[in-house]
């Protein structure tokens, strides 16, 4: 009886012992079997065979499962030498479980130093404006980069998903005064653009008084080059009969003359021994 409890005993162990070298390996895991410490294989979701422990044993990761590490607060130095304090959040997944195993002993503590390291380097070739105002996502996206490059590098098996900046801002002692510039600031460009929108409606004015004035400049300039042609033209007639017959010139000269004084005055020209006999409606010779 006490030999059959034995044997009972002894069949329930090894089914037992047998039992561990099954194992099921759930949808979005990977499973690292280990033999005598060594890795293996890497075996996917389903229902998987391995020799029974010791002689081999199992480590399950999920490589589906977007993981999260926070960084502490830190100030950084940007690169017109002022000061800000950042806080990132990381978020990764296991790519190559057994890189991610066997690289270090702790995976997510070297992710977030080069995070950090990342996040300095970003932080010093940009101007505390820019990184306060329009260079968060270029940080962010600097920052997943240069950290994503240093993990391959080190063969870390881990794939950033992203790099979230928690907290971007001026160091507290100094919150107020960055304030103060920051409003001055937007002072200056709501002035600007107040000062643009009163030139944009005084340019359409501006511009018609100019086309007006120009047009009759250049009416003036047409009629004062006429006139000038006239000029010419009436010297030149005046010079031709001036060289005929110079006597007829100067007394016509003269009458012109007479009649640009007095305009209402009849001028009638007569030889110097000729009889004149006024009378009411004119002269007669």
């Amino acid at each position: 009886m006490i030999r059959q409890i034995a044997w009972i005993a002894a069949v329930l162990l090894a089914m037992g012992w047998l039992g561990t070298g099954v194992m099921m390996v759930d949808t979005g895991q990977k499973a690292l079997v280990f033999r005598f410490g060594a890795i293996a294989r890497i075996e996917g979701a389903g229902l998987h065979l391995r020799l029974p422990w010791p002689v081999e044993h199992d480590e399950r990761l999920n490589v589906t499962e977007a993981r999260r590490a926070e960084l502490e607060a830190s100030r950084l130095l940007t690169a017109d030498t002022n000061l800000v304090q950042l806080s990132l959040v990381v978020q990764y997944t296991v790519g190559d479980p057994a890189s991610w195993t066997l690289a270090t002993d702790d995976p997510e503590a070297v992710i977030t130093g080069l995070v950090q390291a990342a996040a300095m380097a970003s932080a010093a070739g940009m101007t505390v404006d820019t990184l306060l105002t329009t260079g968060r996502a270029d940080l962010e996206r600097q920052v997943l980069q240069a950290c994503q490059h240093a993990i391959d590098e080190r063969q870390l098996g881990v794939r950033l998903v992203a790099v979230d900046v928690r907290e971007l801002s001026p160091p507290g002692p100094v919150v107020d005064a960055f304030n103060d510039v920051s409003s001055a600031r937007g002072d200056r460009e709501t002035l600007a653009l107040s000062a643009e929108a009163y030139a944009s409606k005084l340019l359409p004015d501006v511009r018609g008084e100019s086309a007006q004035i120009l047009e009759l400049s250049r009416s003036g300039a047409a009629q004062r080059g006429s006139a000038s042609r006239a000029d010419v033209a009436r010297f030149e007639e005046l010079h031709g009969a001036w060289l005929t017959d110079r006597e007829a010139a100067r007394v016509e000269l003269h009458a012109q003359a007479l009649q640009a004084i007095a305009p209402h005055l009849r001028i009638v020209t007569a030889p110097h021994d000729a009889e004149l006999v006024l009378s009411a409606s004119g002269t007669t010779p």
